[in-house]
């Protein structure tokens, strides 16, 4: 029987014999039934799929994914959004916000409204350095498919010559002393 292969307190080997399939003996867990696995294990789209509705889980599952160039255009139409928006209000403040604040005895309720001026400067930085991530991106991708292209012609041609050596060369054997042009005699 195997011996047990737990560590003991002065960093050597158990010496107990493990019991019947398994790796340790009775003293460090043999008898555990507990699960050897992880059940806390992250699991493949598990970590943002709790957060999600069921709308957008469906949706979600129906995105192509590895595709640059869709997001590329969807930042750049948010980058022209976000320019207009800055043209058009510039540095005037918005409403961000309503507070409606209940009165005491004597004093009538009010609402109460807070006003905000966008950093468009800000978001117009952001989108652009997200375009530029975009395009590199999308250019080492590119870069990429054209070695594996390139890999794949340069072996296709490889295999083309050495099928072409191989056609090209006669292997037919001959006897001692007969010439290309007579026939074998038997």
């Amino acid at each position: 029987m195997p011996k047990c292969g737990a560590s003991t307190r002065k960093g050597g080997k158990c010496q107990r014999e493990a019991l019947h399939g398994k790796r340790r003996c009775a003293l460090h867990g043999g008898k555990s039934t507990g699960p050897v696995g992880h059940k806390n294990a992250a699991k493949p789209g598990s970590l943002y799929s709790t957060y999600m509705t069921p709308e957008e889980q469906e949706i979600a599952s129906q995105l192509e994914l590895g595709r640059v160039d869709e997001e590329l255009r969807l930042t750049r139409i948010r980058l022209m959004r976000a320019l207009k928006l800055e043209q058009e209000r510039g540095g005037t403040a918005e409403l961000d916000e309503r507070i409606e604040r209940d009165g005491a005895e004597n004093v009538s309720a009010r609402m109460e409204e807070k006003y905000k001026v966008r950093d468009y400067a800000g978001m117009i930085d952001r989108l652009t350095a997200r375009i530029e991530s975009l395009e590199a991106r999308r250019a080492y991708l590119m870069g990429q498919e054209q070695e594996r292209r390139m890999r794949e012609l340069d072996l296709a041609e490889k295999e083309r010559a050495a099928s072409g050596l191989m056609g090209g060369v006669d292997f037919t054997v001959r006897r001692a002393g007969e010439e290309l042009g007579d026939a074998p005699s038997n």
